[in-house]
């Protein structure tokens, strides 16, 4: 019995490899910017590199990427990257950085990021994420016309960041306040605080010049040579006092209430030839005194 060759009624196989054509990239564009990006595209392709600057990205990026069309981007823009540079901030401060450098280091990141980086790099980031777009539209449709419709849905232009973009702002500004707020108030405590250290210099070279001469420690600021504790009052400093050798810091007048009525202590560390001193508190918190003091 003769069987019959039964190919012909094979489906034709497939071919899987596929190289995003400038129709499509076109198509994917969408008729807005098409022939500025289409010649970005066509010098990645011929020349390489990486590097091409995007005007909209440097004065919009968020707005940007959201009007592109890249969610994926826009969500590590918006949210990922302001929270990496949230915990590396806290890190810095907590290392004993200080406020004012973690909160340098948190926006001259930031501002680094989005005024120099993303616009170095929008034009490539909007290549690959255009080839992936095509190229998976292509490994899942055979027929032109079907890629040809399927590559305009997903691409184009999308007017989402002007309905989004004012909720997203206020998201982000409601970070960078919680942020920067604290910080700014902490640095402005440890500011008041270091008057006090300052005001203290007098008193600290009295009580080592009394040591060095007598070999004991003044009880008093009369004892010292110093006037009456009120001399030595600032904007946020009511008084110096010295007591059994110690340096006493009053805060009042206009200082924080943070530290309004409490105090600062330096303790001499007398040696033979030499009177060196410790700082601490035991009623304003840690993060709100000086590096030395802590």
């Amino acid at each position: 019995m003769c069987i019959r060759d039964r190919s012909i009624y094979r489906a034709p196989s497939s071919d899987t490899s596929f190289a995003p054509q400038g129709d499509l990239e076109s198509i994917f564009i969408g008729p807005k910017n098409a022939n500025y990006y289409l010649s970005k595209f066509d010098s990645f392709k011929t020349q390489g590199g990486s590097v091409s600057w995007n005007w909209p990205a440097f004065f919009f990026a968020s707005i940007w990427l959201l009007y592109r069309k890249m969610w994926l981007n826009a969500f590590l823009y918006w949210f990922v990257l302001p929270v990496v540079l949230i915990v590396i901030t806290g890190i810095l401060a907590a290392s004993g950085t200080g406020a004012a450098s973690s909160g340098l280091f948190y926006y001259g990141s930031y501002w680094f990021i989005t005024f120099i980086i993303v616009p170095m790099f929008a034009n490539r980031l909007y290549y690959q994420h255009t080839r992936k777009k095509i190229e998976k539209v292509a490994s899942a449709t055979s027929s032109p016309e079907q890629q040809s419709i399927e590559v305009a849905r997903r691409g184009g232009t999308s007017a989402i960041a002007l309905v989004i973009v004012p909720f997203i702002l206020v998201f982000v500004l409601g970070i960078v306040a919680a942020i920067s707020i604290p910080a700014y108030n902490d640095y402005t405590v440890r500011a008041q605080v270091s008057e006090g250290l300052n005001l203290s210099g007098g008193a600290k070279a009295a009580v080592a010049e009394y040591y060095l001469d007598t070999g004991e420690l003044p009880d008093n600021n009369q004892a010292a040579g110093l006037g009456r504790s009120g001399d030595f009052s600032g904007m946020y400093v009511s008084g110096v006092v010295v007591d059994e050798g110690s340096i006493i810091i009053s805060y009042g007048n206009q200082s924080h209430e943070i530290i309004d009525g409490k105090s600062l202590i330096l303790t001499p560390d007398v040696e033979s030839d030499r009177v060196t001193w410790l700082c601490y508190s035991d009623t304003i918190p840690g993060k709100h005194l000086p590096a030395a003091c802590r």
